[in-house]
């Protein structure tokens, strides 16, 4: 079961939102009204998962997925919201979320994205992430064609072990091009390669891996 924390200002979304995905067995831990909440709560709750809008009082929910993920790494942020603008998607990439999903979506939409999240991977909405990456500039030192092979399979969920062995090579030569990415990108983990990844339009989850 998904132990989720739902951190939105607005009562009817809370409510709605709750309601379903109780309905799908999720169990939602508790709701926070503002982003000063929602980082208390995930640290005494400890949910697997929180739904994140960006505006709220206190702290956005770009402040507050910020010190959430400096607290603990293993809680996954799923941001829920109706501001789809390049400024904000690169501001929560950068923070590490994992995932975005606009309020405009079917609540099924949200479902799938949330236990795409929980299992580690990434759920962002490919027209958000694509109009973001419209207005992105390049890094300087850009990535080689493998780093890219490496870090796309890496954004669709496989294993150092499954890169490998898709693209012919060791473990050990997969662990040498995500060290390789991390430097470049200025990152610490995978995850943060991934999103940031998505953010510059490096890598893009809607077409195929290239080998």
């Amino acid at each position: 079961m998904i132990r989720i924390l739902l951190a939105e200002d607005h009562k009817i979304v809370r409510q709605g939102t709750r309601l379903y995905l109780e309905s799908m067995g999720v169990e939602v831990l508790g709701e926070a009204t503002n982003g000063r909440e929602a980082v208390d709560m995930a640290r005494s709750l400890r949910p697997d998962v929180i739904v994140m809008d960006i505006h709220m009082p206190e702290l956005t929910g770009i402040e507050a997925t910020r010190r959430i993920l400096h607290e603990n790494k293993d809680i996954r942020i799923l941001v829920l919201t109706a501001y789809d603008d390049p400024v904000y998607v690169h501001a929560l990439l950068d923070a590490g979320a994992d995932g975005f999903v606009l309020k405009t979506a079917e609540l099924s939409e949200l479902y799938e994205a949330l236990v795409e999240v929980s299992c580690g991977r990434t759920a962002f909405d490919p027209q958000v992430v694509e109009k973001a990456n419209q207005s992105y500039q390049p890094l300087v030192e850009a990535l080689t064609e493998r780093e890219i092979a490496v870090l796309t399979q890496a954004a669709h969920g496989l294993t150092n072990k499954e890169i490998g062995k898709s693209l012919f090579i060791s473990d050990r030569t997969v662990q040498g091009h995500l060290q390789n990415i991390y430097q470049k990108l200025g990152v610490g983990t995978r995850t943060e390669a991934v999103t940031m990844g998505l953010g510059r339009g490096l890598i893009h989850l809607n077409e195929d891996t290239p080998l």
